[in-house]
């Protein structure tokens, strides 16, 4: 039995260009960190410290939130190689979304499981085996399944019900229907609740295997996607090691 390990974020890649999850799964690239991951990160160091304390019968003060914070900043803070925000800007966006979360969607959740690895057999089919892993945010003791976002403004919601990834992997892998995601942008909470069901499973095993046929193939390039925001210097890895469009267009295009 052959079996395909695949990782959740790496379908995002795959989704959005092809060549990326190629070279980022040959561990030909490596993503750049940067202040934006930076307030993603300690937001969800915090939110996660919380949810620990909470599994054991505690009852955290929002005080406690900002201490891991300062914490988390102050260790970190030396790996960033892209700064977007001033070290002041990255921390108050930080406080301001984790307090946000701590007055409007902690009164909501009872949980069972923090930050929790999974792994499981998605399908098998002619002596391969498509094993899917990753690490949900938060189980809910309804067993609804919880994400955190920091992004820089709202999404639309009709746009992640229809197309987001995210959802059919965690719904599959821990048998659930229920999906939160949870946006937190400079101190506004945006929670959009996305169903999964069997038939988004039966899909997701589709787009799993159409992953398999490229990763069990000998191309030496994959299809490059250029239309969308990630195709660019300073986004793409790729690009940014001198590759793709960065081979013939440089770091300053435009």
């Amino acid at each position: 039995m052959i079996e395909i390990p695949i990782r959740q974020s790496w379908l995002n890649t795959l989704s959005n260009c092809p060549e990326w999850a190629r070279q980022d799964r040959m561990g030909l690239v490596t993503q750049k960190e940067s202040s934006d991951m930076l307030r993603g990160n300690l937001v969800h160091g915090a939110i996660e410290h919380v949810g620990r304390l909470m599994i054991l019968g505690d009852d955290p003060s929002f005080e406690v939130m900002l201490e891991k914070i300062d914490e988390m900043f102050a260790k970190s803070v030396g790996s960033v190689d892209v700064w977007r925000d001033s070290h002041e800007r990255i921390i108050e966006v930080a406080r301001n979304n984790s307090f946000a979360w701590y007055e409007e969607v902690r009164p909501l959740l009872y949980p069972v499981g923090v930050e929790e690895e999974f792994r499981f057999t998605l399908d098998e089919r002619d002596g391969v085996r498509l094993v899917v892993t990753g690490t949900a945010d938060w189980i809910n003791e309804d067993r609804s399944i919880w994400d955190w976002k920091n992004p820089s403004r709202k999404h639309e919601p009709w746009e992640k019900k229809r197309w987001d990834l995210q959802s059919h992997v965690y719904c599959a892998a821990f048998g659930s229907t229920a999906f939160n995601l949870v946006a937190l942008v400079d101190g506004v909470v945006q929670r959009t609740e996305i169903e999964r069901t069997e038939a988004h499973t039966e899909a997701l095993k589709d787009l799993c295997w159409s992953a398999a046929e490229l990763l069990q193939s000998d191309l030496k390039v994959w299809p490059k996607r250029w239309g969308w925001w990630g195709c660019s210097p300073k986004w793409c890895p790729v690009w940014q090691a001198g590759e793709c469009r960065g081979k013939h267009l440089g770091s300053d295009p435009w």
